[in-house]
């Protein structure tokens, strides 16, 4: 019964995206890794070794297209640390009972530490991506600095990078439905980020539970 909950929830997450893709007439590749990317996060949170595999083949497919939108922080973050992040989670994981390795909690340290420096980064970014020609630098510089600390919160099995990856999915949705209003294409990524935050609740649900369990 669990298990074909489990697929069912899989399956309705993965045909809302795909839909929703082909109602706005949206490109096939887009609708193609944004159906991915609802598959590999709900892997995720269920603590399977595979998710990450399907997430090194997101973020190159997801870093080509953000690059020929003209969002490039969305760009270098995954092709160059979700990439490399998800590859070396996927060969350190237990390849017996195909489960994640034991779940971390963040200190109050680290906490404000993450608080700070997010802000911090985005300023920078910001400036930065003004100069390179960004098409939204607000929006991705502060998008790619919640980025950095959920990948290096992955890279650590830390709980927490559910809840900044979060904040970064609900910044997404409004990065790739002004994309659409303004060119017509986006819109299968802006409904698989709006799912990708309820997967982001479930995740921080579910980790919770194996964070106790454990």
């Amino acid at each position: 019964m669990k298990k074909a909950k489990t697929l069912l929830l899989y399956a309705a997450f993965t045909l809302m995206v795909i839909l929703c893709g082909l109602f706005g007439k949206d490109k096939w590749y887009n609708i193609l890794f944004s159906a991915l990317a609802v598959v590999y996060l709900l892997l995720l949170t269920e603590g399977r070794r595979c998710g990450y595999l399907l997430c090194c083949i997101y973020a190159v497919g997801y870093a080509v297209i953000s690059l020929r939108t003209g969002f490039y922080a969305t760009a270098a973050f995954h092709g160059l640390f979700l990439f490399p992040v998800s590859v070396y989670r996927f060969f350190v994981l237990s390849k017996k009972s195909g489960r994640a390795a034991a779940i971390k909690r963040l200190s109050f340290k680290a906490w404000m530490a993450s608080v700070v420096l997010c802000p911090a980064l985005s300023v920078g970014l910001y400036f930065l991506l003004r100069k390179t020609g960004d098409v939204q630098p607000l929006l991705d510089s502060v998008i790619l600095s919640l980025s950095l600390l959920t990948s290096a919160m992955m890279f650590g099995n830390y709980r927490e990078m559910w809840w900044f990856n979060l904040a970064a999915s609900a910044l997404y949705v409004v990065m790739w439905l002004t994309e659409f209003f303004s060119s017509g294409t986006g819109l299968s990524f802006a409904v698989m980020q709006t799912v990708v935050s309820v997967i982001n609740i479930k995740g921080i649900v579910d980790w919770k539970k194996l964070k106790n369990n454990g």
